[in-house]
């Protein structure tokens, strides 16, 4: 859940008829949840002629757009919601107007995590984007356009793909620093940002199709061989076209993208994607033409592929003992924009274990937790599942190392998923070692 933020957010809210605390309201406030990578968060408040407040709350490192239900505020107390994820936050306004001071949930059962917005300016405020860029749109198929954001420079020419939810505009920092010595480019995928969103069925977001996306946008730029950088779920573009057309491009760099959708494993963390190359299998069974054709599908799911799912299920199954009850979506976020093409996406994930081209890996190698006699058991419990990802990780790493000499994987202790933001230097440095040794 705490990618939420990862996938941004520029949010109109609607408020209730001002109170006499209103005329304190309007402006622009900002603040940052804690963590090793810091979410800033910037909240716009305004008053329309007829009296009525609206807001509008942006993930600066992030920006997206997700809708809020209405927010309150009466006697000095704020109060907003993400009802499509279940956060929330609750605060007051401090003497003075100079902050709204209160606490920030994940969801009804998180901790609380204590959040402060002080009173900012225009000139101020993080919200301004002054990172010098182009922003231009280019059309993949009939009826689908993707942003592309161009940071410029020279050189060899460079394309970033964003994570899960994230638009281009989540490397407005890092950009800049590799434009420095390269040509630079960041691409929006299709059901987030300012890209169209075309039906959310699977088949409009599989991993090859995301990845003939880019392929597109290559050609459109008119890009020779360019190093693609992927972050997070972009994985598995990079894989789609380091497996299927590696001649198109000089290397990739997975950027905490190296995981069961870029390259198999089989393990407990790879069974979303198990799911799908059985579900589609399935399918392929009832669409067979003929009973040969359906003997022979069914002789393969019956020998190979059932014992190798019922174990993975039974990896599931343990891994999931422990877990914490979590609360049910609502059906506001069942049918929201990002719910449904984050579940288009995973739908769509695919099966790759042959990546020809030349890459590099980049991992964050978390610490184990600290285990003592007295320890709870909610915290063994998540040292356990700290375990079994940990394991899974590993053995990511070791199967990218197992692809040969074109392969390069970085492990960086204690890092963030959002590993370009919170070890930029290391990233940079890996990614310049990296490319130095393409042709």
């Amino acid at each position: 859940m705490r990618h939420i933020l990862g996938t941004g957010l520029a949010i109109m809210l609607g408020f209730c008829q001002p109170s006499v605390f209103a005329q304190d309201v309007p402006g622009i406030w900002q603040g940052s949840l804690p963590g090793s990578v810091k979410e800033r968060l910037v909240l716009t408040i305004s008053r329309s002629g007829t009296g009525t407040l609206s807001a509008q709350l942006f993930a600066v490192d992030h920006g997206q757009a997700y809708t809020l239900e209405p927010t309150t505020f009466q006697n000095g107390l704020l109060k907003f919601s993400l009802p499509e994820h279940g956060a929330s936050f609750e605060g007051t306004l401090v003497p003075g107007g100079k902050a709204i001071s209160g606490i920030w949930k994940w969801n009804a059962k998180s901790s609380a995590i204590p959040l402060t917005f002080d009173h900012a300016t225009e000139q101020t405020s993080w919200a301004a984007d002054h990172t010098p860029h182009n922003v231009s749109f280019i059309t993949v198929e009939p009826g689908v356009k993707l942003e592309v954001v161009d940071w410029g420079g020279t050189g060899r020419a460079l394309v970033l793909l964003t994570g899960l939810g994230d638009n281009a505009h989540v490397f407005d920092t890092l950009a800049p620093k590799l434009a420095a010595k390269y040509l630079v480019d960041g691409i929006t995928r299709r059901g987030f940002g300012a890209s169209d969103t075309p039906q959310t069925v699977w088949q409009n977001y599989s991993a090859d199709r995301l990845g003939d996306d880019v392929l597109a946008a290559l050609r459109e730029l008119k890009l020779d061989r360019p190093v693609l950088v992927g972050h997070s779920i972009a994985g598995e573009e990079l894989s789609s076209i380091g497996s299927r057309s590696p001649q198109l491009v000089a290397g990739l760099v997975y950027l905490e993208a190296g995981y069961p959708y870029a390259l198999y494993v089989n393990s407990p963390n790879s069974i979303s994607v198990s799911w799908n190359e059985m579900r589609r299998k399935v399918e392929a069974i009832n669409d067979a033409p003929t009973p040969q054709a359906k003997k022979a599908l069914i002789t393969q799911m019956l020998q190979i592929d059932l014992p190798e799912y019922e174990e993975e299920l039974k990896q599931m199954r343990d891994t999931l003992q422990d877990v914490p009850e979590q609360p049910q979506p609502s059906e506001k976020t069942l049918k929201s924009r990002a719910f449904r093409v984050t579940q288009a996406i995973h739908d769509g994930e695919q099966e790759y274990t042959k990546i020809t081209c030349p890459l590099l890996a980049v991992f964050n190698e978390p610490t184990p937790p600290v285990l003592t006699p007295d320890t709870d058991a909610n915290a063994k419990a998540k040292a356990a599942r700290f375990a079994v990802n940990a394991k899974g990780l590993h053995e990511q790493g070791q199967a990218f190392e197992a692809l040969g000499a074109n392969a390069r994987v970085v492990r960086i202790k204690d890092a963030n998923h959002y590993v370009f933001r919170s070890n930029e230097d290391d990233v940079l440095r890996a990614v310049n070692d990296f490319i130095a040794t393409l042709p």
